[in-house]
């Protein structure tokens, strides 16, 4: 598939978004999503899945631009649509490429696609991704987002990529997303399961939250609540959801409002 069909593709709408539940441990809540391109459609009738495309548009800055513009308009679109039927607090997890960070119109993009969509900077979270390295102006950018407009940013997929204790010195990051293959290690791996403790020490130090993806057992749920991480993403808590069914999991454990 080339870049000019890609294109085609982001511009007519063809991807669908689902959003996966982060877990609360501690509360058996469940108020924050993580926004995926999860589908394209191909036509009524035919769906493929869109991660082979991500991972293209990643190695393009052109389709970066494009794709991240159109992504997180439609994530808080999707995020005030879930807000509207469910009557709950819902905050979006938006996984970010860093080449989209560094452009020039990353930061007022992002400010009026708030406004326009009316969600508030405070119900959105910056997921970096780990699949691109960050430039000293998208280290710039996000810290203004996080520092003056109160947009939450945590380090996507950390152990993997791009993703290392470096941008933990620059960014000001809220929160470690521990990479899936930590979870897959627990608790059988003895030497893995020191490393989480100490990834949780070293967030306590720095004042970050840590939430755990790849939670597929009932073991792994309960390494990681009895730890005291923050949140837990996986398929035991629940796959990526589309709207429909994103709305029926809120009512059953979100907080709503008063």
């Amino acid at each position: 598939m080339n870049n000019h069909s890609i294109a085609e593709m982001i511009l007519n709408n063809a991807m669908e978004l689902h959003g996966q539940p982060k877990w609360t441990f501690g509360k058996n809540t469940c108020n924050t999503y993580a926004v995926y391109a999860e589908k394209i459609r191909l036509s009524e009738t035919e769906t493929i899945p869109a991660w082979p495309i991500l991972e293209l548009i990643a190695k393009d800055k052109g389709l970066t631009q494009l794709f991240s513009s159109w992504f997180l308009e439609a994530a808080m679109r999707f995020a005030m649509e879930l807000t509207q039927r469910s009557h709950a607090h819902v905050t979006i997890s938006v996984k970010l490429l860093p080449a989209f960070a560094e452009s020039d119109e990353f930061v007022a993009t992002t400010l009026a696609l708030l406004e326009k969509t009316g969600l508030s900077p405070k119900k959105l979270q910056f997921e970096l991704s780990e699949a691109q390295a960050l430039t000293e102006k998208g280290i710039e950018h996000l810290n203004l987002l996080h520092d003056e407009h109160e947009i939450s940013l945590w380090i996507g997929n950390f152990g993997t990529g791009y993703s290392n204790l470096d941008l933990l010195t620059r960014v000001h990051f809220d929160g470690i997303e521990l990479d899936r293959s930590f979870a897959a290690m627990v608790p059988q791996q003895e030497q893995a399961c020191r490393v989480i403790v100490g990834i949780q020490h070293l967030a306590h130090t720095l004042d970050m939250s840590i939430c755990a993806k790849g939670i597929e057992t009932q073991e792994q749920f309960e390494f990681f609540e009895e730890l005291g991480v923050f949140k837990g993403q996986g398929y035991l808590i629940g796959k990526p959801l589309p709207l429909e069914e994103a709305v029926d999991y809120l009512d059953k454990y979100a907080v709503k409002f008063e």
